[in-house]
């Protein structure tokens, strides 16, 4: 597998994959914040992919590009979180990534969109969702949004996802990789709280309800080892048990896994 980045998810691919699927370009160099992304970002990302989708033209390879399910995408009240829409994206962040998905599928080449909800996992950026608010925790003081919900899947689990749906020929469509269970971010941060053994004082701050429900019957349907998967009210606890504490802060820290392929920053 070719692939462009070299961050979080770009080393998760690069660690899994290696040499296999060489008619595949993994596009792993998008704008890293679902809230302050700029401009400049936005557009080092459609370049990004207008390079790979002019070099896939000519090789004849697929690109393999990773869209978003947060709330930026499915938010709107009447979104029903599918794949076939209606979609009406609520923040900038969500137009910029249809937009890349339309023109992905004008362009001709085989492809294959992923749409992304909260990934966890290993050698995850210090902004990214569960690393921030751990840190906040362990800070001893958290600004929780009441109201607000998150998605949350298991980097090693979109992991699998992808081998499948590569292995079995799955291309020119769109696919969620999320649980389907948004999680309040009151939960996750008493959660975290329980693994370090730390109390920490919270400032709430009430918000509009944002409780982003994506479908996942598609994925269920292409990828049927999702089933086993654990996606469901306990997910949370194992994502936590396994990532927040003494025994994730020794795996994070430990040797970073090598980055295979072309890379660009990201």
């Amino acid at each position: 597998m070719k692939i462009i980045g070299k961050g979080f998810l770009a080393r998760h691919l690069s660690l899994a994959f290696g040499d296999r699927f060489p008619d595949v370009t993994a596009i792993a160099v998008g704008v890293s914040s679902t809230v302050h992304g700029t401009v400049t970002e936005f557009d080092r990302e459609a370049h990004a992919v207008y390079d790979v989708l002019r070099d896939c033209r000519k090789d004849g390879h697929t690109a393999l590009f990773f869209s978003t399910a947060s709330a930026g995408m499915y938010g709107a009240e009447d979104s029903p979180g599918t794949e076939d829409g209606p979609v009406f994206p609520q923040s900038i962040y969500g137009r910029h990534k249809l937009a890349i998905e339309a023109a992905i599928a004008a362009s001709g080449v085989d492809w294959l969109t992923l749409r992304l909800s909260h990934l966890v996992g290993d050698w995850q950026p210090p902004h990214q969702l569960l690393p921030f608010l751990v840190s906040m925790v362990k800070s001893g003081d958290v600004t929780v949004f009441r109201n607000s919900h998150r998605d949350l899947v298991d980097v090693r689990h979109s992991i699998r996802i992808i081998e499948h749906l590569l292995e079995t020929g799955v291309r020119r469509t769109v696919v969620n990789v999320a649980s389907g269970v948004p999680e309040p971010i009151e939960r996750i941060v008493s959660g975290i709280e329980q693994r370090l053994g730390v109390q920490a004082s919270w400032k709430i701050v009430d918000r509009p309800l944002d409780a982003t429900v994506v479908s996942t019957e598609k994925l269920r349907e292409l990828v049927p080892d999702a089933n086993d998967f654990g996606f469901g009210p306990d997910y949370l606890d194992a994502l936590l048990d396994r990532y927040v504490g003494p025994a994730a802060d020794k795996r994070i820290d430990g040797p970073t896994p090598p980055v295979g392929g072309e890379q660009v920053s990201g």
